[in-house]
């Protein structure tokens, strides 16, 4: 089932988190982050993995600073704390 399209849905707007799919195992999410904006550090109740489809980003996981780039992928366990900060507009998939 067709359920939409990633180039129309993003948005370079401050930070954007939209829920692509969600059912009881996980959920993915799109997240947009404009250019210089920071996700201030935090954890997630959940293990959780990224894939970067556009845009360059700085990840700090646990305090070590990680630069992803397009098609990069990333995973964390639960209660881990990260941080993002968008180095381009970028768009990227965390599945959760």
């Amino acid at each position: 089932m067709h359920t939409g399209n990633l180039a129309e849905l993003k948005q370079y707007d401050k930070i954007k988190k939209q829920s692509l799919y969600k059912s009881e195992p996980f959920e993915v999410i799109l997240l947009t982050i404009a250019k210089d904006e920071v996700l201030k550090p935090h954890t997630s109740k959940t293990d959780a993995f990224i894939m970067i489809i556009e845009g360059d980003i700085i990840f700090t996981h646990e305090g070590i600073d990680f630069n992803l780039h397009k098609d990069d992928l990333f995973q964390f366990k639960a209660n881990q704390l990260h941080a993002v900060k968008a180095l381009t507009d970028t768009a990227l998939l965390l599945i959760k």
